[in-house]
């Protein structure tokens, strides 16, 4: 069984993937707040402090619980979180979990997602014992569609108005990468 405990902490040249604490509630409602970060989100942004302390919460319970996992991206020199990324949806039997990633605006077009999940996806493959990462996209969202493509993701399909959110429904682009495909990348 896999645990979390302690808390794996990942590491690049330029970031620090932490743990996120209560204390960081603050910063979370930041991110959160954002209509720019959460334009593709396909639900309201968040309002309160309390909005962000019970995001954290359900991370914590993910995290202790053992049935998914979000960090902190920091930059080395300042330590403040600027955004976050993670495993959820892990659906253990099939061994595939989905991710979900989010940048404060100010560090868009830096590369900085990238780095932070190719620190990651090696965590899930190594550690999680995935076969498979799937993201769900919005397909306006193509910011996120190079990043995944960059990072060798593939488009496997497209869920037309599967989500109904604001008095509209969209569609949903479906993104994998394969142990095998990340295992042959990484040669």
């Amino acid at each position: 069984m896999v645990s979390f405990d302690p808390f794996p902490a990942l590491m690049t040249p330029r970031l620090r993937l932490r743990a996120i604490e209560p204390a960081d509630a603050a910063t979370i409602l930041r991110i959160h707040s954002d209509p720019e970060v959460t334009r593709y989100f396909g639900r309201a942004s968040d309002s309160s402090l309390a909005d962000a302390e019970q995001r954290i919460a359900s991370i914590l319970d993910g995290i202790r619980d053992a049935t998914s996992i979000r960090w902190g991206i920091t930059l080395h020199e300042s330590g403040e979180i600027i955004g976050t990324t993670g495993f959820w949806r892990w659906n253990k039997p099939h061994r595939w979990a989905e991710i979900g990633y989010e940048l404060l605006p100010a560090h868009w077009n830096r590369g900085i997602m990238t780095e932070a999940l190719r620190a990651m996806l090696p965590f899930g493959f190594d550690a999680m014992d995935l076969h498979r990462v799937e993201a769900h996209i919005d397909p306006e969202n193509r910011a996120s569609m190079r990043v995944l493509e960059r990072l060798g993701f593939v488009r496997d399909g497209l869920l037309r108005e599967n989500w109904y959110y604001n008095g509209r429904y969209t569609d949903t682009a479906i993104y994998g990468l394969l142990r095998s495909d990340a295992d042959s990348a990484a040669r």
